[in-house]
């Protein structure tokens, strides 16, 4: 038996293609797709507006389903879904350090186009979150069109073109503890704990998810500090227990994957590849248009710099935009890029975030029309409308398409 195994491991090419005989380019039946949920997304913002929540939430599960269709397809000529679908077939432990993986894999056996799937479920919860959001903040009509701002963002082409299914849903995981930390919305403090642990179980770069995600917490630790905890000599336990329970979960999680990350950490930097997606021209386009819709809310809401600064949502917001930013100059000045292009996408992801909390907490949610027109022209376009000149057979690329059906599909 593990004769054989090791025989069809060696077999698997190394490079790229991974498959050449079941692919093809479909420029016109994505674009379908696509438009097809523009329009979804278009009923929703009515249904929406005239409070009919039923057909919304039809809508809103229609919508889910076509991202998808839509990724589940797209994906499947990029190499790390291609690997991860024939690899699972032969190794008991699939990826090293991401039990995860492990633990779901006779499932992703059974899937159609087995981990093309499972990075298609994952874009649909990429979707799925900010249509959460949008009705927990009472913003229904914008629901649709902050899913496809996310989906379609030329800033998460690692995570959702690139197929990085595992660090995506790692990242995925972790927005409620973002959410949670930077006060935005209230979460039931065991789903909390679960999604945490779930992360640190799918990408073994969880060390440096989780100080991201943790990093709106420094927006509140002078006050922490400032505030006394003892009354008359005695520690209030009764109110500080929990912070300290999770504080401590929190460090031991820390302890116990600090060797993986600092392991990881060396790895990347050993390698010489890195991407360079964050210094693309449409990245450029689109914080510009990111930077005009905070002008014209501003503008609207005649808010000043005084009044700015001391928004907290602001201030982090702020935080999250430089952050980026130094991540794109280390790409270019070539500054340890094989670590911080990995984590550039999981740093637009939250950034992206934050920009709807934003748009929404000063009502000013048409700001968002430049990100959009940017955004979908980029999508429709340049992306899924050339396709078509794409080498598929010769090159892993995405929105190269499967040309049969899952039962015909030779892994």
């Amino acid at each position: 038996m593990a004769a054989a195994c090791l025989s069809a491991l060696t077999v698997f090419p190394s490079a790229a293609p991974y498959r050449i005989d079941q692919v093809m380019a479909a420029p016109q039946a994505m674009a379908l797709l696509f438009v097809a949920q523009g329009a979804v997304a278009g009923a929703m913002s009515w249904a929406g507006a005239t409070h009919r929540s039923r057909l919304w939430n039809g809508l809103a599960a229609t919508l889910l389903a076509l991202v998808a269709v839509f990724f589940t397809l797209a994906s499947w000529g990029n190499s790390d879904t291609t690997k991860l679908s024939h690899f699972m077939a032969q190794r008991p432990n699939p990826i090293a350090l991401e039990p995860l993986w492990t633990l779901i894999t006779p499932l992703v056996l059974h899937l159609p186009y087995r981990m093309s799937l499972v990075h298609g479920l994952v874009a649909a919860g990429y979707a799925a979150a900010p249509i959460l959001l949008s009705r927990a903040w009472g913003a229904a009509p914008w629901g649709a069109w902050w899913a496809l701002v996310i989906t379609c963002s030329p800033m998460l082409r690692g995570f959702l073109q690139n197929a990085h299914t595992r660090q995506a849903l790692a990242m995925l995981l972790l927005l409620p503890l973002l959410l949670r930390s930077a006060r935005l919305l209230s979460i039931n403090r065991r789903w909390l704990g679960a999604s945490v642990v779930l992360s640190a179980l799918s990408h073994n770069t969880f060390v440096f998810n989780l100080t991201i995600s943790l990093s709106p917490w420094l927006q509140r630790l002078p006050a922490l500090l400032r505030a006394s905890p003892w009354r008359g000599g005695r520690w209030r336990w009764r109110h500080q227990w929990p912070l300290l329970v999770a504080a401590a979960g929190v460090l031991v999680l820390f302890l116990l994957l600090a060797p993986i990350a600092l392991d990881r950490l060396i790895s990347y930097t050993q390698e010489p590849y890195f991407n360079r997606y964050p210094l693309r021209r449409i990245i450029g386009r689109l914080q510009g248009a990111l930077a005009l819709g905070l002008v014209l809310a501003c503008l609207q809401r005649r808010l000043t710099p005084l009044q700015l600064l001391r928004c907290p949502l602001t201030q982090l917001l702020l935080g999250f935009g430089l952050l980026y930013l130094g991540i794109q100059q280390s790409i270019a000045r070539i500054w340890l890029p094989q670590v911080t292009s990995r984590l550039a996408d999981g740093v637009a992801f939250f950034l992206l975030i934050l920009y709807l909390a934003w748009l929404h907490r000063h009502r000013a949610h048409w700001c968002l029309l430049p990100v959009m027109y940017v955004t979908f022209q980029y999508w429709l376009e340049g992306r899924i409308l050339m396709s078509g000149a794409l080498g598929c057979g010769s090159n892993d690329e995405f929105l190269c398409i499967p040309d049969r059906w899952p039962w015909q599909v030779r892994y």
